[in-house]
């Protein structure tokens, strides 16, 4: 027999206990990070998903029309940006309004 073919398995790292233990604390972990970094994702209802507060449509639509008022005063919007800025906040209430 050549020496390689000679080598006992358990003399391997991989192949050891403490190779296993390591692998699972791993996987363990990153299951752990990942359940901790989604939480609303996994766990939260469609409202808060959404975004809680915004519980119809016109109410959506008033706050963040009310925003791009703000915003554009504040920020000096052109007209051509503040109709998009209307048209932007239109639509996410729309999509935020299905989900629900």
């Amino acid at each position: 027999m050549t020496e390689a073919a000679s080598i006992n398995h358990k003399d391997r790292f991989l192949d050891t206990v403490w190779a296993r233990l390591l692998a699972a604390l791993i996987a363990i972990g990153g299951i752990a990070l990942f359940i901790a970094t989604n939480q609303v994702t996994l766990f939260g209802s469609d409202s808060e998903m959404a975004g809680a507060g915004n519980g119809t449509y016109q109410q959506c639509l008033d706050e963040r029309l009310a925003a791009v008022e703000t915003l554009a005063k504040e920020a000096g919007f052109t007209v051509k940006q503040k109709e998009l800025a209307q048209a932007r906040a239109a639509e996410t209430c729309r999509n935020l309004s299905a989900a629900q």
